[in-house]
C-alpha cells in the first residue's frame, strides 16, 4: 500500500487522526497504514459518516490502522489505480465505466448510501413539476460527466425524451449552483439531498421533480479499494468496514455529539465567536439527519449488517448503464467483478454496548 501520499487536488483534513477517543496502541502488535479520499470540493457535516468520524472517534486505531483521511473533488479512482490512496468513496459507475464493463481490479467493499441518492430538482417556487418537463431545459451538476449522462438519459427516457432534448452546464459545488437557480442560469440542477437541505436553510427551498423514484433500486455510495488490497490484506478490509459500522452507530445514537466532534475537528465549519451556536447546531443537524436518512439509518436497528451489498441491486446498476448507453460491453458482466461482502458479518460483530458518547 501507498498510505500517505498526495491526492492532486486534495483537502488535507488537519484533525482526522482519531485523536478523540483515547487508544491504547499497545494492543496492536503494529499499526498498518492507510489512505482513505472522500470526494468532495466542499466538506461539510454530510460527509463525516464517509470515514471522517470513525477516524475522530478512534475507531480505525482500535482496529491498528493509522489512517489518513483526505478529500478531493475529482481524481480519486486514477489516485486508487495509482497507489496513492488505498481507499476511496466512489460509486458503483466509476468501476463499470472505466472498464466498459469488464473488470478493473477494483471493488467496492462497503457500501455507504443503499440508494442512488441524487435526483432532480427546482426551486420550490418553479412552475416545473415533473422530469418530462424538461424540455429544452439546462441542468446544473457538480460535473459534466457520463454519471449525471446516465441519470438523466434513465429519467427522461419514460417521457419520450432523450439528453438530445436538455443541456448542462457544471456548477460545482457549495452555493454556487443554488445562484444558478435562482439568477435563471440552470433551470434544474442534479445533486443530493444533503445539499438540498443545506439550501433551504439558506433561505433557497427546493424541490425534487417527479421521475426521480426508479434510483431507490440501486445502491448509491461506497468505499472501494483494489483486488491486491482485498486478496492480500482482509484483515484490512474487516477493519475498515468495523470501525464505519460502529461510527455509523454511533451518528444513530449520538448526532449531537458528532456534530461537535466535527467542529472541533474542523473549526473552520464550526460557528464563529459569538454567533448563535444553537442554531448552527440546528443547522447542522437538519443536513446530518438528510444524509443519515439517504442512508437508511434510521430504518434500521442498531444491529443491522451495515455496509451490505446485494448481486441483485448490482445487477439493476449493470442493466441501467446498458441500457442508457454508458457501457457498451462486448461479453457478460458478472456482478461479483465489482464488490465484495466477504468482511461484512465479521466487521458487524462488535459490542454495542460499548458504543457510548464521547465528551
Amino acid at each position: 500500500m501507498a498510505a500517505g501520499l498526495a491526492v492532486v487536488g486534495a483537502i488535507a483534513l488537519a484533525g482526522c487522526s482519531g485523536t478523540t477517543a483515547e487508544t491504547d496502541a499497545s494492543q496492536c502488535e503494529e499499526m498498518t497504514p492507510a489512505h482513505l479520499v472522500i470526494g468532495t470540493a466542499d466538506l461539510d457535516v454530510s460527509y463525516i459518516p464517509y470515514g471522517i468520524l470513525a477516524d475522530e472517534l478512534g475507531y480505525f486505531a482500535d482496529e491498528c490502522i493509522d489512517m489518513t483521511v483526505d478529500a478531493a473533488a475529482e481524481g480519486l479512482f486514477q489516485s486508487l489505480l495509482s497507489g496513492q490512496a488505498d481507499f476511496i468513496m466512489s460509486s458503483p459507475s466509476e468501476s463499470l465505466f472505466a472498464g466498459n464493463g469488464d473488470a478493473v481490479g477494483t471493488k467496492i467493499i462497503y457500501n455507504l448510501i443503499p440508494d442512488l441518492n441524487i435526483a432532480l430538482a427546482v426551486l420550490e417556487e418553479s412552475d416545473l413539476t415533473s422530469v418530462g418537463e424538461l424540455e429544452g431545459a439546462v441542468i446544473g451538476t457538480w460535473g459534466i460527466g457520463p454519471y449525471a449522462d446516465a441519470y438523466v438519459a434513465r429519467s427522461l427516457e419514460p417521457y419520450g425524451l432523450t439528453l438530445d432534448d436538455v443541456s448542462f452546464i457544471a456548477t460545482g459545488y457549495g452555493s454556487t449552483p443554488m445562484q444558478a437557480l435562482e439568477t435563471g442560469e440552470v433551470d434544474a440542477v442534479l445533486y443530493w439531498p444533503g445539499l438540498y437541505t443545506s439550501w433551504a436553510l439558506a433561505g433557497y427551498p427546493t424541490r425534487i421533480l417527479e421521475g426521480n423514484e426508479w434510483a431507490s433500486t440501486m445502491d448509491g455510495i461506497g468505499i472501494m479499494t483494489t483486488d491486491a488490497i482485498v486478496d492480500e490484506n482482509p484483515e484490512l478490509i474487516e477493519g475498515v468496514s468495523r470501525a464505519l459500522a460502529k461510527s455509523t452507530v454511533y451518528l444513530k445514537r449520538y448526532p449531537e455529539s458528532a456534530v461537535q466532534i466535527f467542529w472541533d475537528a474542523y473549526p473552520e465549519r464550526a460557528p464563529l465567536p459569538g454567533a448563535d451556536t444553537e442554531t448552527a447546531m440546528a443547522d447542522d443537524l437538519a443536513i446530518l439527519e438528510t444524509t443519515l436518512i439517504s442512508m437508511d439509518v434510521p430504518d434500521h436497528d442498531d444491529d443491522y449488517l451495515w455496509g451490505i451489498q446485494t448481486a441483485g441491486r448490482w445487477e439493476n446498476q449493470i442493466d441501467y448503464f446498458i441500457e442508457t448507453g454508458m457501457i457498451a460491453p462486448t461479453g457478460e458482466v458478472l456482478p461479483e467483478w465489482f464488490f465484495v461482502t466477504d468482511q461484512i458479518e465479521a466487521a458487524n460483530d462488535f459490542d454495542h454496548d460499548a458504543i457510548v458518547e464521547q465528551q
